[in-house]
Formats: structure tokens, sequence, C-alpha cells
């Protein structure tokens, strides 16, 4: 073959040969485990947000999932800090192996270093009494007229001492219904019936019940809002798990 010619027709080949090259990225299937500094950890949401596909780590914190070069999979458990990786080809060649530093809240600190912090009465009264003083300096008309002996009008204290222990009422939850839940798997791009079959391994024909046992453990509805889905996978995770075990039972009672 010429040299012009070959110059010619070198670029097609390039052309094929990234197309192949791509093609076989696009087919390959990424693996790994979850740690954290204990042991393996089962239960973790592995979410490659390119794809919108989700897989759940196995007993013994493996994962298999499907994920190109440059896809971000996140790594989400309740009781550790996510954590994102993006895919490089390095990944493609060995065991991905990822670790997960657990959440710690103040209550875990005070319960594990013993030193609870004893409610101080004296303390306590004081700082009330300081503030109720304060207030009757900086508002003595909200207190009515003061009594001949100068003193501060009892029933307005009263008032005061109530409002500033009266709760604020509490915010009325709304909870997700069965119908909100097939609306959501119909029309939604992550929660979809693959995510139902092949994460949750609900059968398909039980579907609508599983999301009627969903419904009937009160989901709140804002969880099935975009930015709560982590939330929300981690309850079906653990939801899918009762449910087939109630389903082996109704099996083995037949």
């Amino acid at each position: 073959m010429q040299f012009s010619t070959l110059k010619r027709v070198f670029p097609f080949i390039l052309l094929i040969l990234f197309g192949l090259f791509s093609s076989q990225l696009q087919a390959q299937e990424i693996s790994g485990r979850v740690y954290d500094d204990a042991s393996a950890l089962p239960g973790v949401t592995v979410f490659n947000s390119n794809e919108k596909t989700a897989v759940v780590t196995n007993e013994d914190g493996a994962f298999t999932i499907k994920a190109t070069i440059g896809d971000t999979l996140t790594f989400q458990s309740s009781f550790h800090i996510s954590q994102d990786k993006i895919i490089t080809m390095a990944e493609y060649r060995t065991l991905l192996i990822v670790e997960l530093k657990q959440k710690v809240n103040t209550l875990d600190e005070v319960l594990l270093s013993g030193k609870e912090k004893e409610f101080d009465v004296e303390k306590y009264n004081a700082d009330l009494s300081k503030q109720i003083e304060n207030d009757i300096k900086n508002n003595p008309f909200d207190y009515g007229k003061a009594p001949a002996g100068g003193g501060v009008n009892l029933l307005a204290l009263v008032k005061l001492a109530i409002s500033i222990f009266k709760k604020k009422p509490e915010k009325q939850i709304i909870y997700a219904t069965q119908t909100d839940l097939i609306h959501l798997f119909n029309e939604d791009e992550f929660f979809t019936e693959t995510l139902l079959e092949s994460t949750l391994k609900i059968p398909k024909h039980y579907k609508n019940l599983f999301l009627d046992y969903c419904a009937a453990k009160q989901i709140e509805e804002d969880l099935l809002k975009e930015e709560n889905k982590f939330q929300l996978l981690d309850i079906l995770v653990i939801s899918s798990n009762e449910f087939k075990e109630i389903l082996v039972e109704y099996e083995a009672g037949k």
C-alpha cells in the first residue's frame, strides 16, 4: 500500500478502532466492595448518577454495576457519610474498594464519653428569672399596672412564663399513599420497574401489594421529592427485605 493511500485511510482506521474501544467500555461492569473501619457494609446504595441506575451491596459489602469512564458513582448509607467516585480506566482493571466513614452526632459523643451533662435546676431558674427581669425592664407596659408596693403584675408574669414554656404546634405530617407510590414508579426516571425488580427483587406481579405495604408503614410524602431520593431508597430497601420474608412465609404455608 502506497504511503499516500495509507495516509488517506488512517483516520478511518482510527475512527473504527475508537468505536470498538468505546463500545467495549460501555458494555463493561464495575465490581467492588464497601467497608467502614469495622467491617464490610451490606445495604449500601451504589448509584450511577449518569445512567440513573442503582444497586445495593450484599451481605459481604460486594456490588456490581454497569458504568463507563467518567461516570460518577455515589455510595450512600444511613449511618455513613456519602462518597462520590468518578470512574477511570483503573477501575476496570481491579476491584474497586470504597471505605465510608461513620456518622458521629453529638448524642453519640455524649453517650460514648459517659459525661452526660446533668440538668442544673438552680441555674435554669436563675436564667428564667433573669429573662423575666430583663423583659419587664424592656417592655414595662406589657405587664399592666403595677401594685401599690411597686411589684409586678402577677398575672402578667404567669402569662410570660406560659409563653416561654408553651410549645409551638407540631407540623402536620402528610404520608404518601399507595397511589402516590404507584405514580412515582410509573413516571420517575430513578424509581422505575427495573429498580423494583432488579435492585429490590420484588416480583412484578407483587408490585402493587408491595407499594401498599410501604404506604402502610407511613412514609412521609416529602421523601418522594427528588432531593430525598436516597432516604426513600433506604426505606424501600428495608421494606423490600421485610416484604420478601413475608412472601417466603406465605409460600411455605401454602
